[in-house]
């Protein structure tokens, strides 16, 4: 397995299309009882300066002193900084002005290098603040919860929206599976969960590219499937917490990373179903409502977009009336004003994300068309990384990971919404934005509240 993640690192090819497909990360490394091998590796990285460790109380003391101590016995000079949760959080959060705080700890010294340790949260923190200081960073995983590790994006909620932005990605990630694998099981599940939304992933963006021209990539593709192939019998074998099954699991999770970083966005790993759980973290932090770890938010909506394009495939194009669905188009005006209604005081920063994907008439009438007039072909095309949802269902419920809405907290009108509006966040189109404009989003989500809360 290191064999294959290490051929993606400080990966250089140029593709058929002309593009330069690369990645940064020199090093990812997974393996038992790595600590002591961490600072050797970051040597040919590490500027002139103080080293900055930046943790929590929890991660603290799974893994940052020891690393503190290891790094000193080595002749760094470093500097340890428990990062505390804003007022009102139980744990740090990943929003703009706690960036700006993790990068005001980065300017209080002329640091050379910065390590965060610790999961998805403290990993795009420091990722963003590193990024914002110029100075490079390595991450030390404590949980394998999320695929971000490796990636050239943060997650970040920004004005009250759950964004992805492009930032410097790490020049070297360590995960232990030992370490890993005591991990609350959730996070454990997490990370199964978000790796298992890649089928559908996939196909959104192949649908983007279908219908829209949108870029993509057979070399990217290359490194997610080796990913996914990581994965074959890992899902069944995680609740025992089996350490074989828990360093496949963090190798996947580097890949996808890598295929990201790669890419240059999140297109080869995030589609309709992350837009459902981003959906649920902003209103999460916004109304007070409840939320679960992201790739658990992002099973759920894996089983709710891989539903969808079942429900699109059984749909006849012939009946398709394009020109009723073009009158039926909203005008941009209209649309803000159900963009103020559905998201309240969150509308500006989500108005800002909708109008970039909101069509023009035109526009609308030519991808309809194209789908139409090319309907077996681009089914054909998209279901080349779908999987049945049954399926998948299957393989996450071995894995102990929730599938349905009330498993992750989210009450029954809450889940309707977040399947009808989350389009809206992002300008990224995918199979929601597809079945809305048919007019077949709504009817699925009602089909999908039947579904799951009887």
């Amino acid at each position: 397995m290191q064999e294959l993640i290490d051929r993606y690192c400080r990966f250089d090819r140029t593709g058929a299309d002309g593009v330069r497909y690369q990645t940064i990360t020199a090093v990812a490394l997974v393996e038992n009882g790595l600590l002591h091998k961490i600072p050797a590796a970051i040597v040919p990285f590490v500027r002139t300066g103080p080293l900055a460790i930046v943790c929590d109380a929890i991660t603290r003391a799974i893994a940052a002193d020891a690393l503190d101590a290891l790094l000193q016995q080595a002749g760094f000079d470093t500097v340890l900084f428990e990062l505390a949760p804003s007022p009102g959080e139980e744990l740090p959060n990943c929003d703009d002005a706690t960036i700006d705080r993790v990068a005001a700890l980065l300017a209080t010294a002329d640091f050379g290098f910065a390590i965060a340790v610790g999961a998805g949260t403290l990993n795009d923190l420091v990722k963003m603040a590193a990024h914002r200081r110029s100075i490079p960073y390595a991450c030390v995983a404590t949980a394998p919860s999320m695929n971000g590790f490796t990636s050239s994006i943060a997650a970040i909620l920004s004005d009250g929206v759950k964004t992805t932005q492009p930032c410097t990605p790490p020049i070297a990630v360590f995960a232990d599976p030992v370490i890993l694998a005591a991990a609350p099981y959730r996070m454990i599940a997490s990370g199964i969960g978000d790796l298992y939304s890649k089928p559908v992933s996939n196909a959104d963006w192949r649908l983007a590219h279908r219908l829209l021209d949108q870029p993509h990539s057979s070399i990217v593709m290359e490194i997610v499937e080796a990913g996914s192939a990581l994965l074959d019998g890992v899902a069944e074998r995680l609740p025992a917490r089996d350490l074989d099954a828990v360093a496949k699991l963090a190798g996947a999770l580097m890949l996808s990373g890598l295929a990201m970083q790669a890419a240059g966005n999140s297109g080869p790993a995030s589609g309709g179903e992350h837009l459902i759980s981003h959906y649920i973290d902003m209103t999460s932090v916004a109304f007070g409502e409840s939320h679960d770890f992201h790739g658990c938010q992002v099973a759920v909506g894996t089983i709710v977009t891989s539903r969808l394009y079942e429900y699109l495939a059984a749909q006849d194009p012939a009946s398709f009336d394009i020109e009723a669905r073009v009158a039926a188009l909203p005008s941009w005006e209209e649309k803000s004003a159900a963009i103020d209604r559905d998201f309240g005081p969150l509308a500006p920063a989500v108005r800002e994300h909708a109008r970039k994907i909101h069509p023009t008439p035109e526009a609308l009438r030519a991808r309809l068309t194209r789908l139409r007039d090319n309907w077996d072909s681009i089914i054909a095309d998209v279901s080349t990384t779908l999987r049945p949802s049954s399926e998948l269902e299957a393989e996450l419920i071995s894995a102990q990971c929730p599938t349905r809405f009330p498993e992750i907290g989210v009450a029954r009108e809450r889940a309707r919404r977040a399947v009808v509006l989350s389009r809206d966040i992002r300008a990224r189109f995918t199979i929601l934005h597809l079945a809305a404009d048919l007019g077949l989003l709504e009817p699925f989500a009602d089909l999908e509240m039947a579904r799951a809360f009887g």
